[in-house]
């Protein structure tokens, strides 16, 4: 049964997966008054539910209600929460004593002013509740904390994106070098028992705009296993007992480091390149956890395949004119996929405009990295083609 509000596109999965029921209800961006829209929603149906889960971050904090209203598997509502929010993450993460960056919450032009004096510079502003790096910008300097300000308020509201229904408050926090990863839990009983890391690469400040990744990742081993180590040490503190989840971190120069903790699935096709990679399914092990099955995990010893997933951004502002990408054969667990956002015509931004239109994503295997980066650069050899506005 999928439960979501009026005119949401999962109403399209009832006639392409039998057996489903697809409920409509009013969402308002509060979780308490979800859940409880969401607990009339079930009721109304007369489906007994036997497990509650969501792979949307905008959903996090009202599948946690549910579950724990009708006494069914879940992580507690205030663990999500704490992960939900950014702000609360950093609060939490200082005083359970874990390492993290200096943040204040930010709601005007005078507060970022006075966060500022606080965090220095450089020093990242970015949503309090958001994803896909959406709103997170770069700062160098006092004089140019204005201008963000106006350019990240632009973005963070409910009408650009439904995520920014939970709230429109920022955050100022100081920036982390180094080299960013994302790493895939599987807990059970509070005990993690699967990690997978890919390694991201280096974003196109003063956005952070992802413009790619690999795994498994080339880093310092040591160094990662660290990210890892603390990955799972800030997810059991903040209280996580089960499920997947998702944390972003970095291998900084002063040591590894939080950057935000996702209480769900990593998003994209992450379940597909973990699957290829390790032949561990994400998806089942989510569905086992809500069900409060035990998982039944046989990780690859050694990576299958590697990964390569590359991002194709407007490379300026104008009409899209051409978005030519050139053909490769399959090779290892995962093949080839390329999703197209882009329209032939469509009015696009560039890196001017800090927030690039993203128009293409690019995910293929290959028998090892060397193999995937060069599959990846044959298919990308020719950028897009864009006419003056």
């Amino acid at each position: 049964m999928i439960v979501d509000e009026p005119g949401h596109w999962s109403e399209s999965l009832v006639t392409d997966i039998a057996g489903t029921t697809w409920v409509a209800t009013t969402i308002s961006g509060d979780p308490d008054v979800d859940a409880a829209a969401i607990l009339a929603a079930l009721k109304r149906s007369g489906i007994r539910a036997d497990g509650v889960l969501t792979f949307f971050e905008n959903y996090v904090c009202e599948a946690a209600r549910v579950a724990a209203a009708l006494g069914l598997p879940g992580n507690p509502p205030q663990a999500v929460d704490a992960a939900r929010s950014k702000v609360r993450t950093r609060e939490l993460s200082a005083r359970l004593g874990l390492p993290a960056p200096k943040a204040q919450r930010v709601r005007s032009l005078d507060e970022l002013f006075a966060a500022a004096a606080e965090v220095g510079f450089p020093a990242v502003v970015k949503p309090e509740f958001g994803a896909s790096a959406a709103g997170v910008v770069r700062v160098d300097s006092i004089e140019s904390l204005p201008g963000v300000y106006k350019l990240v308020r632009a973005v963070v509201t409910p009408g650009q994106k439904a995520i920014f229904r939970a709230g429109s408050d920022l955050l100022l926090e100081g920036y982390l070098d180094g080299v960013e990863f994302d790493v895939d839990l599987i807990l059970q009983d509070g005990d993690c028992v699967f990690s997978s890391v890919s390694q991201n690469w280096p974003t196109a400040e003063p956005s952070f705009q992802e413009t790619g990744l690999h795994l498994p990742p080339d880093h310092n081993k040591k160094a990662v296993r660290a990210l890892v180590d603390l990955s799972v040490q800030t997810v059991q503190a903040f209280g996580f007992r089960r499920g997947v989840l998702h944390v972003e971190g970095k291998c900084t120069s002063h040591g590894p480091r939080v950057i935000e903790v996702n209480a769900r699935m990593g998003g994209a096709r992450i379940h597909q390149m973990v699957e290829a990679v390790w032949g561990v399914d994400l998806i089942e092990a989510q569905l086992r956890s809500c069900l409060d099955l035990p998982q039944t995990l046989s990780p690859s010893r050694k990576p299958r395949c590697a990964i390569v997933n590359a991002l194709v951004y407007a490379p300026a502002s104008g009409r899209l004119a051409e978005l030519p990408f050139a053909d490769v054969a399959s090779e290892g667990g995962m093949g080839v996929e390329l999703d197209i956002f882009g329209q032939v015509g469509q009015q696009v931004t560039g890196p001017d405009g800090t927030f690039a239109t993203v128009l293409a994503e690019l995910t293929l295997s290959g028998k090892n990295l060397r193999r995937a980066r060069s599959m990846a650069a044959q298919v990308l050899r020719e950028p897009p083609r864009i006419l003056p506005a």
